[in-house]
């Protein structure tokens, strides 16, 4: 499993619309993407926000890529982004507690 991790920054008072555009707009898309094996949003008080996408290669996380998906869904937040996003991308080495896969999404809010 592999795992693209977007870092950012937004306005505090944009949290939770951003966490809001994220789960109901942001994951819709990517489930439909192959390869796709579920996403995090991480955020603070202070708007450092870290945008977790794992899927079952870096293939699959590049082509989403190739295909405009991922700059698609970063141009969603754009009004609310403070400076330039930046991705990184890293194999999943250990993945403990997690269970259930892309049928956890159906459930979780």
């Amino acid at each position: 499993m592999h795992a693209r991790v977007t870092f950012a920054q937004v306005k505090p008072e944009d949290i939770e619309d951003s966490a809001r555009l994220f789960g109901e707009g942001i994951i819709p898309a990517a489930r439909e993407e192959e390869g796709f094996r579920g996403a995090l949003l991480l955020v603070r008080d202070d708007g450092t926000v870290m945008a977790i996408d794992l899927a079952d290669s870096l293939d699959h996380l590049r082509a989403n890529e190739k295909h405009g998906l991922y700059q698609a869904e970063v141009a969603k937040f754009r009004s609310r982004i403070v400076g330039h996003p930046h991705r990184e991308f890293f194999r999943v080495a250990v993945s403990k507690g997690i269970h259930g896969g892309v049928e956890l999404l159906d459930d979780a809010s």
